[in-house]
This record gives C-alpha cells, structure tokens and sequence, in this order.
C-alpha cells in the first residue's frame, strides 16, 4: 500500500526560495529589473514644467514604468518555470521525493511571488528616490526665488512636499502588484499544458492587453449574452488601474483598494486552483 504524503507548507517554501533564487540568477530578469531602474532614475531629470506639473509628471512616469517592467517580470519569470524543469529534468526528481503536485506548484508559484516582490520593492525605492532628489531640487529653487515673500515661499515648500509624498501612491504600488500576481497565475495556468517559454510568454500578454481592453469590449459587443460570458472569464486589469487618479489628486478610498484587491485575489486563486487541475492530469 502506498503511503499517502501529508500537506507541508515547509515543501511548499522550499520550493518557493530554491524557485526565487534561480530566477534571481537569471540575466533577463536582471537586465529587465536594471533598466527598469534606469528608466524610473531618468524621470527626476525633467524640470520644463512647473513645480506641480514636475512632480505629477515624475509619479505618472514611474508608477507607467513600473507597472510595465513589473509585469514583464511577471510574464516571463513565470513563464520559464515549468519548462524550465522540464528541460532539465529535475522535475522528476523532485516528484519523486515525497513532494505532492499541489505543493511543487504552489512554490514556483510562490517563488515567482517572491521575485515580483522584490522587483516592485527595489523599483519603489528607486521611485522614491527620484520623488526625494525632485522635491529638494524644487524646495531649493523655490527658497532662491527672489519674487516671493517669505510666506509665499513657506507656502509654496509645504505644496511641494504635499504633492511629492502623496499617501495614495502607496496604494496604487498595492495594486500593481496584485495585477502582477495575477498575470504570473495566468502565465502558470498557461505553462501547465504548453512546453514552450516563448508560447507562454506571448499569450501572457495577450491576456495582459485583453484584460486592459475588456470594458470597452464589454461596451461594444455587450449586448451578445455568448459575447458578454467569454468577456466575463478574462480578468478585469484596467480596475487595477489608478495612477490617473492619484495624478489628477483624486482620493483613492481604502475599500475601494481593498475591493479590487479581493477581486485580484479572488481570480487568483481560482487560477491557481484551475492550473493545479491542469498539472495533476498531466503525464510527467
């Protein structure tokens, strides 16, 4: 009789960190992860607008340049997983240990989790950087500013640092990674039952512009129930979506974030559980 191998969350974590140090390893995601800080950097640079219009423009710009690097990060830091193991093999060395399918999933899962992580962290601390070095060269040009009184300048400082520091930008970088989390679940369901990286990779983006371009394509070809229904099973990525209004100063509600989180998490899971199904039937 076989013995039946209980659920481990320590299997599933090992995995995870042995699946994020690889990928750390790889010179596509470093090359991606160092421009992308190159590009965030380059925005602080831009001084032909006002002090308010530098500002947005550098928060416009970096949160684009994130939410764009990120998501090839996502993309195809995901999409090699699989195919990767099975390349080299060592897929059926690690199935046969005692290591459950589900387990093997949820850690490249989770490793792939982990390097998104920590891309939109070092990212977010480049962003701030640029925000710190833009705010200190407008306070000071504002402190030379021989045209305003002191009030005036005073004033002028405090809607600077106002605008540089705007909490909802946080809330945004929330997002951005749960719309990333999502796309790498999407990419993984994708990798389950094709062999090919550049196959993955492609039809992870197509979901990715799919899911930008969905309410339009509900507004226009709504009216079909059939239409409606296959537009229903692609994920809304556009609600993800509030750099506009953190640049308009628009206030971004915490139940609204905690609202499209859950959305984000919901699809999520139902992904993952969707590729476990996949993967379980596969023959390896």
């Amino acid at each position: 009789m076989t013995e039946r191998v209980g659920f481990s969350l320590g299997r599933v974590g090992t995995i995870a960190a042995n699946t994020f140090t690889e990928a750390l390893r790889q010179k596509v995601y470093n090359i991606l992860l160092i421009f992308a800080l190159v590009v965030i950097a380059s925005a602080s640079f831009f001084s032909q607008f006002t002090f308010s219009e530098q500002l947005k423009f550098v928060k416009d710009f970096c949160l684009g340049a994130i939410s764009i690097f990120g998501t090839l990060i996502a993309i195809v830091g995901t999409a090699q997983l699989l195919p990767a193991e099975m390349e080299n093999r060592t897929i059926y060395t690690i199935l046969a240990k005692p290591v459950r399918r589900f387990e093997f999933l949820l850690g490249k899962y989770g490793g792939s989790l982990l390097l998104i992580f920590l891309s939109l962290l070092v990212m977010a601390v480049m962003f701030g950087a640029a925000l710190f070095f833009k705010e200190n060269r407008l306070v000071a040009e504002t402190m030379r500013d021989t045209n305003l009184t002191a009030e005036q300048a005073a004033d002028a400082v405090a809607r600077i640092r106002a605008e540089a520091w705007d909490p909802d930008v946080g809330k945004g970088m929330l997002l951005i990674f749960v719309k990333q989390a999502l796309l790498a679940a999407v990419t993984l369901l994708i990798s389950t039952f094709s062999t090919s990286m550049v196959f993955n990779v492609a039809v992870g983006f197509m979901v990715f512009f799919a899911g930008h371009l969905r309410a339009a394509a509900m507004e226009m070809l709504g009216g079909s129930r059939v239409v409606a229904w296959l537009l229903q099973v692609i994920p809304d990525l556009a609600a993800f979506n509030v750099a506009d209004d953190i640049i308009l100063g628009n206030a971004i509600p915490w139940g609204h974030v905690a609202l499209v989180a859950m959305y984000g998490i919901a699809y999520t899971s139902v992904v993952v559980a969707a590729a476990y199904l996949l993967f379980a039937d596969r023959e390896i």
